[in-house]
């Protein structure tokens, strides 16, 4: 019951906010102001990337690369590390369980 009453006082809210954005919209000293924002935003964007650039600062993007190729790396030593267990218990197993050695054959001279 209280969320179908929160629910309906949500929808009433957005329904108002729609009206009131819209008729605000409507005018052209608004349209203008909210133009300008955009523009401004867009431009503290780009100097705050190129500040951080300049901080040598990583993006996101070069995070995510640096994560995946630690993922990457995490993988390749796992399985190095399963190979030389295996190799080591291979090592220690009795003369029996071992594979026969391969003879290398001697070139005459």
């Amino acid at each position: 019951m209280a969320q179908e009453v929160l629910g309906n006082v949500l929808k009433k809210g957005e329904e108002i906010f729609q009206n009131v954005s819209g008729k605000l919209l409507e005018r052209p000293a608004v349209q203008k102001a909210v133009e300008a924002a955009m523009v401004g935003k867009s431009k503290v964007d780009e100097q705050f990337a190129r500040a951080l650039k300049r901080m040598n600062v990583q993006t996101r993007s070069e995070f995510r690369g640096l994560k995946s190729r630690v993922e990457s790396l995490e993988m390749q030593v796992a399985e190095l590390r399963e190979a030389v267990a295996e190799a080591e218990a291979r090592r220690k197993a009795p003369r029996e369980t071992r594979a026969p050695a391969r003879k290398v054959a001697k070139k005459k001279a």
